[in-house]
């Protein structure tokens, strides 16, 4: 039950982060599309890449976060 809750908290925390990120990357592609406030190609593509390695990152850092608490490795460790 314990790596439940563990696993519950460490999804909803990378899920609002990449909320927010993923907000902020879909406003950006939006205005660029439509050409409303178009900026030049290669800003665009910095920001894009900006915000897309943090999603990336999460998601990595999320899975390994999940298989660490399913192996026991912090109840190992807690011992020490």
């Amino acid at each position: 039950m314990n790596n439940k809750k563990k696993i519950l908290g460490a999804v909803l925390s990378s899920l609002v982060c990449i909320f927010f990120l993923a907000v902020y990357l879909i406003l950006i592609i939006y205005f660029q599309i439509t050409g409303i406030d178009k900026i030049p190609t290669f800003f665009f593509i910095l920001l894009v890449t900006v915000l897309l390695v943090p999603i990336v990152g999460i998601i990595i850092n999320l899975i390994m976060r999940i298989n660490e608490i399913k192996s026991g490795e912090e109840e190992k460790s807690s011992k020490y």
